[in-house]
This record gives structure tokens, C-alpha cells and sequence, in this order.
């Protein structure tokens, strides 16, 4: 029975129960960006500013990070020639950030037609910048002083350098796992309906206090309620209130809770157990078996020496054989826990109302 409880909480089956799928994503990406650096006036700077004196480009910002192309048009150092030709440096330079960063890079001398030369050109292998690693990476040797008028990229007074700039992002984990699926609408709306009372039909009259409801929801759910409204023998005249008799109106307010829902309102933990032990008769009463077993459940775990007598009357009245069984076993389970049963009140007008029940317990 207790399988057909989704809602009764079963602590077994929760330690058994398998934790949902999830997954993951790692994303390695790479941002590419270029930047024009153009030296007006080179020749006021070639031979005169001196080596080991830089040009800086204006900061630009590829994957986050700022960088600055820095130009040496006298080298590096007095090491930078080859061939005994000096040599001009540029170099790469990451300006914030402390976190390192891997990247590469190409640096090319920009020709008149503003391509980049091929010839001209040089590529450097991937470079971590960041401390501790440098922050600043080139060539000593970017190209040859004295071969620079030859190369067709000088135009005028004016040398442009053209730097493509790949920065590794860091890899970026991501939660790949499907959102859950949102918690079904359909009991909140049916609630709204029947507390809003829109396009009911019929009214009922418990005690004194009228309750509005949908025909319709009603037989859809109870086969009592489908013969009692949509019958042969139902009530012709809408207008004319049924009356429910022997009900709390409270009791009956939360049946019809449920009737909507699929649930009872609030939390059914916190139900004591007169009101549980009610619900189990309204339940019984119009055929809601999920209603009835889940009261049947929450009486099994409530029984003590104050509640076991009318909840064994109870079982037995509603044919309840589990909740029966439940109660003897606890009547039973030790000489003290009997004698306390025995000389309550509720246990003597049991022998008195139900006697062939009471000697039931005694059968072995």
C-alpha cells in the first residue's frame, strides 16, 4: 500500500532513492584581435632616441586583458644586430593583470597598400605573461635597420606596425545539467478556482456553511460524487444546496481541498490524529482511495496508548485490514503497554459497543 503513497514520506526509500543525472561542460576559448601602431616621424626617431628607449602604442584590449605594442627604433640593447647591422626591437607587453595569461602573436611592418608584408613578418610561439612569468615578450631583431628602405614599408616618415594578438582565455567550466522541469501548474489553477468559486454549479451545506464547486471536478474524481451529482438521482435544481450531514465543515473543506489538488492543504505532517482519523471517514465515505490510504499510512506511525482504541474501531468500521493489524500489534506488543490500554475509558466502551472486535484481539 504504502507504493501507492507518492506523497508519505518514506525515509527507506529515500536513502535508496538514486541522486539525479548531471553533467558539465569545460570550454577552452581563444580571442584574436589586431592593432595598428603607426611611428609618424620615424626618421627623428631612428639613430637618435637612443637604444634601450621605447615607443609605447596607445593600451587595446583583446580577451580582457590590455596590451601595448612597445617599438625600439634604435634596439633593445647594443646586442640587437646581426650581421653587424643594427637591428630594431618590438616587443608585446601586457600592461595590468596579474594573473597569468597565455598568448601569441604576430608582428608585421604594414606596407603602402596597408597589408601586412610577408616578408616582413614575424610570428612568435604561444608566451605566458603575468607574473611570474615576464610581461613583456618580442624580438630583439625585428628587423634590420638598414634593409628597412628596401622593404616598400616605409612610407614617407611614417612606419606603421601591425600586431595580431591570440589570447588563451582560461578554460571556463559550465553546469551543463537540464534545468528541472517546473512543478505542475494544473493543482494551483484548480485551487484558484475553487476559492475564486468561477463557474460553479453546485452548492453544498455543511452544518450551517456553504461550500461552491464544479460538478464536473467532483465526478471526474469521486465515484460518490458522480452518482450523487450526475446521476439518475441527482438534484435537477442547481440552485437547491446538497446537504452533507455527520461532517466537520473543516473536514469537509479539506476534502474538497484535496478533490482539486491532489493534495491537502498546508503540511499533512503536522495533521494530529482526530483530524487524520476524520479524513479517513470523509475519504471512505466518497470512494477517494489515494485520500484514504495516505490517512491509513499516518495513523499506522501515530498509534499510542491514547489513540489506538478508536483507531482500531475506526479501521475496523472502514475495513482498513493494515491499520487493523497495526493497532493489535501494538495492543499487544507488551504486558505494560496493555494494561494501560485496558483501563482507559475509550477501551471499555469498546468492549461495551464492539465486543466481537475485542475478543478478536485475543485470538492468536
Amino acid at each position: 500500500m504504502a507504493d501507492m503513497l507518492a506523497d508519505v514520506p518514506d525515509h527507506d526509500a529515500s536513502r535508496r532513492r538514486r541522486a539525479p543525472d548531471t553533467s558539465s561542460r569545460c570550454r577552452a576559448e581563444k580571442v584574436t584581435g589586431t592593432h595598428d601602431f603607426e611611428v609618424v616621424n620615424y626618421s627623428l626617431l631612428d639613430g637618435r632616441i637612443g637604444v634601450g628607449v621605447s615607443v609605447k602604442s596607445a593600451p587595446f584590449a583583446v580577451g580582457g586583458y590590455s596590451w601595448r605594442i612597445e617599438f625600439y627604433p634604435d634596439g633593445k640593447s647594443v646586442e640587437d644586430c646581426c650581421c653587424c647591422m643594427p637591428a630594431a626591437s618590438a616587443y608585446v607587453s601586457l600592461c595590468d593583470g596579474a594573473a597569468p595569461v597565455s598568448a601569441k602573436y604576430t608582428l608585421s611592418l604594414v606596407g603602402r597598400d596597408g597589408r601586412a608584408s610577408r616578408r616582413w613578418r614575424r610570428r612568435a610561439s604561444t608566451a605566458t605573461y603575468g607574473w611570474p612569468h615576464p610581461k613583456s615578450w618580442g624580438f630583439n631583431n625585428f628587423y634590420l635597420k638598414p634593409l628597412l628602405r628596401l622593404s616598400g614599408c616605409l612610407d614617407g616618415v611614417r612606419l606603421r606596425i601591425r600586431c595580431e594578438l591570440t589570447v588563451f582565455m582560461p578554460p571556463r567550466t559550465e553546469d551543463t545539467t537540464p534545468a528541472p522541469a517546473p512543478p505542475p501548474e494544473l493543482p494551483g489553477h484548480l485551487e484558484r478556482v475553487l476559492k475564486d468559486g468561477r463557474g460553479a454549479d453546485v452548492t453544498f451545506n455543511v452544518a450551517g456553511r456553504e461550500f461552491r464547486a464544479h460538478r464536473v471536478v467532483l465526478a471526474a474524481r469521486s465515484p460518490v460524487f458522480d452518482a450523487e451529482l450526475l446521476g439518475p438521482m441527482a438534484e435537477k435544481d442547481a440552485r437547491r444546496a446538497v446537504r452533507v450531514v455527520d461532517m466537520e465543515p473543516a473536514i469537509f473543506e479539506m476534502l474538497l481541498h484535496f478533490v482539486y489538488t491532489d493534495s491537502l492543504p498546508g503540511s499533512f505532517d503536522g495533521y494530529g490524529t482526530a483530524v487524520t482519523q476524520h479524513l479517513l471517514v470523509a475519504a471512505d465515505r466518497y470512494g477517494l482511495e489515494r485520500l484514504k490510504l495516505m490517512c491509513v499510512e499516518k495513523l499506522c506511525r501515530s498509534i499510542d496508548v491514547s489513540t489506538v482504541t478508536t483507531t482500531l474501531a475506526l479501521a475496523d468500521q472502514h475495513h482498513c485490514q493494515e491499520l487493523k493489524e497495526a493497532c493489535v500489534a501494538f495492543i499487544m506488543s507488551s504486558p505494560k503497554v496493555l494494561r494501560a490500554i485496558v483501563a482507559t475509558d475509550e477501551f471499555k466502551h469498546l468492549m461495551a459497543s464492539c465486543p466481537q472486535l475485542v475478543s478478536d484481539i485475543w485470538k492468536p
